[in-house]
C-alpha cells in the first residue's frame, strides 16, 4: 500500500494554450492531440524528478528499486476532450525494504539473547529498530527481516517508513513545476503535429 496517497489538482492557463495554438494555426483536433500525449510526457518527466529527490534522501542502492517498488503515478484530465484546463495527479510514497537502501544494520542484544535488529539509514530517514527483527541474507541481500508467524516461517523483510518531510519536498521541488513542464511538452507536441500535418481533423486516443 501506498503511505499517504494523494491527489493533487493543477490549474493549466487556457490563454496560454489557445495562444500557443493560434501561433502555430494549429487545429482544435491537434491541440486535443497534444494535450493528451503531454499528459504522459509530463507524468513520465515528474517522475523522473520526483525519483532523484527520493534516491537522495533515502539513499536507495538502485534506481530499479524506486521505479519497480516504491512510487506510482498517474496523470490525467478528468475530461480529455471537452475541458484542457486542469490535470490531476495521484501519487503515493510505498515503504521501502530495508535491502534497498544504503546503511548500517546491527543486530541488538548478543546472539544468545536476542533483542531485534536496528537500521541506521545513510539518507536523511531516522533510524528504524525493529523488536522481533533478525540480520539475514535472503534475495541475494542482507537485510531484517521479522517473522509472520510463531514458527521459523514464513517471514518477510522489514520496511522504512516515508517521511512525511520527504512528501513536502517532492511537491514543493517538483510537482509545483508541473504546470511548466505541461506547457513546455505541448507546445514541443503541437509543433510536431502541425509540421507533419498530423490530427488536422480528427483524434482519437
Amino acid at each position: 500500500m501506498a503511505s499517504n496517497p494523494q491527489n493533487l489538482l493543477f490549474d493549466i492557463d487556457l490563454e496560454e494554450l489557445e495562444a500557443i495554438q493560434n501561433i502555430l494555426g494549429a487545429t482544435e483536433s491537434q491541440v486535443k492531440a497534444a494535450y493528451n500525449r503531454a499528459l504522459s510526457r509530463t507524468a513520465r518527466t515528474v517522475r523522473a524528478l520526483a525519483n532523484k529527490e527520493v534516491r537522495d534522501a533515502m539513499q536507495v542502492k538502485s534506481l530499479k528499486a524506486i521505479r519497480k517498488r516504491f512510487q506510482h503515478f498517474r496523470l490525467k484530465s478528468p475530461s480529455k476532450q471537452k475541458k484542457l484546463d486542469e490535470l490531476r495527479l495521484w501519487f503515493g510514497l510505498n515503504d521501502i525494504s530495508v535491502g534497498y537502501l544504503k546503511g548500517r544494520i546491527r543486530r541488538n542484544g548478543t546472539q544468545r539473547s536476542p533483542n531485534g535488529a536496528t537500521f541506521v539509514p545513510k539518507g536523511k530517514m531516522s533510524s528504524q529498530t525493529y523488536e522481533q527483527g533478525f540480520i539475514a541474507r535472503r534475495y541475494k541481500r542482507r537485510s531484517i527481516f521479522t517473522r509472520t508467524t510463531e514458527g521459523r516461517f514464513p517471514i518477510k523483510e522489514a520496511r522504512v517508513p516515508v517521511s512525511d518531510d520527504l512528501h513536502v519536498t517532492i511537491e514543493d521541488k517538483v510537482f509545483e513545476r508541473l504546470p511548466e513542464i505541461f506547457l513546455r511538452h505541448f507546445e514541443t507536441d503541437l509543433k510536431g503535429r502541425v509540421k507533419m500535418g498530423l490530427n488536422r481533423k480528427g483524434w482519437h486516443e
